[in-house]
């Protein structure tokens, strides 16, 4: 006899895909949309024409700073996590 209780509260394993790359496509998806909101008109419009920062016209700067920042992002986005190692395992040292 089929376990009925165990069916419902356990989700199917077969078909699923890998946990978290759901997740981090989602994340992927923010990113990209922040990006054009920072790297649009509007707000660019607000950093052109100001003074110079280091001698370094602040448009320039803005747009290398965010740049910079979503490359970094994404790269912790893209990270591979290390697993965690198994409780019931124990460590060999050698």
């Amino acid at each position: 006899m089929k376990d009925t209780k165990d069916a419902v509260t356990r989700p199917r394993d077969e078909g699923r895909a890998i946990p978290g790359v759901k997740r981090r496509g989602e994340r992927l998806i923010g990113l990209l949309l922040a990006g054009v909101v920072l790297l649009n008109f509007p707000l660019l419009s607000v950093f052109n024409g100001t003074r110079p920062v280091f001698g370094i016209p602040f448009l320039y700067l803005y747009l290398f700073s965010v740049w910079i920042l979503i490359i970094g992002v994404m790269a912790l986005i893209l990270r591979d996590r290390p697993a965690k190692p198994a409780a019931d395992k124990p460590e060999v040292k050698e």
